[in-house]
């Protein structure tokens, strides 16, 4: 046959294309059959679930998902268990450095909250101070003592939480307001913030401490914090939150190998797109600021 060498059949022929089908087809499953590694804190939420299990399925990805807690996962990272680790850290708290890339991609948040019939629009972090925690100056009883006027002068401060089972809102209160103050023991715990939200309703007197998800409840008021008496008071928003000016934060990182970038860049940029930022928001979550985000998904596409 023409342009056949000599001793070349169609059948060979034909074998040899199927052989290349075949070795094609079990490269592609093999590929398909890796898997992203994440591990990470244990309070991401369902949301975040279900979010990571479309992505794997519309990116045809394997996505492991394995939240038992920040500091399992540091270790599972660091001995190479993993390829992606979620952390929720302390501000003060450096995170993990060495052989990984840490970057921040968000924060959880506990507000403030007081019903919406309340005069209250801010409060100093040493008026918080003194309203939940036993201090022997400064303890707020009463709204008169915060210098509200009429007839809020008068009413008792009722105090509420999210309890701190589920939630960090109560926990990251105490280690930035409260510090060595002990709580005071008329505080009434709510088990999650849709609950503590009903509780501030049915009482106009009420101040609770909550995760950023309650935020937009109608009927109620988020406070902004100042340091001081004399200084600019400042909401939980995205840059607020990012700059540091909001005190009430914890610090969400992702961490990866540096050499492994290139390989997870279309997860670590999913990490960072609104829909994954929507996804953490029911847990308390704030996600960075946009111009933030999308530097941090420039310096992801320029890691080679």
């Amino acid at each position: 046959m023409v342009g056949m060498p000599p001793g070349f059949s169609p059948s060979q022929r034909v074998g040899g294309n199927a052989l290349h089908l075949l070795v094609f087809i079990f490269l592609a499953l093999t590929a398909r059959a890796v898997e992203i590694r994440v591990v990470g804190s244990d309070l991401l939420g369902d949301g975040f679930a279900r979010t990571v299990a479309a992505f794997a399925r519309q990116d045809d990805t394997g996505v492991k998902l394995d939240l038992r807690g920040t500091r399992p996962g540091t270790e599972d990272l660091a001995a190479g268990r993993a390829d992606v680790g979620i952390f929720l850290l302390p501000a003060s708290e450096p995170p993990p450095v060495g052989a990984v890339v840490s970057r921040v991609m968000g924060y959880q948040v506990a507000v403030v909250v007081v019903p919406a019939a309340s005069p209250l629009t801010q409060v100093t972090t040493g008026q918080l101070r003194g309203i939940f925690g036993e201090v022997a100056k400064e303890g707020f009883a009463r709204w008169g003592d915060l210098n509200l006027p009429g007839e809020w002068a008068a009413r008792p401060i009722a105090l509420r939480a999210v309890a701190p089972k589920d939630d960090l809102a109560w926990s990251l209160f105490q280690r930035v307001i409260l510090q060595d103050a002990v709580a005071k023991a008329g505080v009434e715990f709510s088990a999650n913030g849709a609950a503590l939200a009903q509780r501030l309703l049915a009482a106009e007197n009420s101040i609770g401490v909550a995760g950023a998800g309650v935020a937009g409840t109608p009927g109620l008021r988020v406070l902004a914090l100042s340091a001081g008496p004399t200084e600019p008071a400042y909401g939980p928003t995205a840059e607020n939150v990012h700059r540091g000016s909001y005190p009430l934060r914890l610090v969400l990182y992702v961490a990866f190998r540096r050499t492994a970038a290139p390989d997870l860049q279309r997860f670590l940029k999913f990490l960072l797109a609104d829909e994954t930022a929507a996804a953490l928001a029911p847990a308390g979550f704030v996600p960075l600021p946009g111009g933030v985000r999308n530097q941090l998904v420039f310096e992801l596409e320029e890691m080679k």
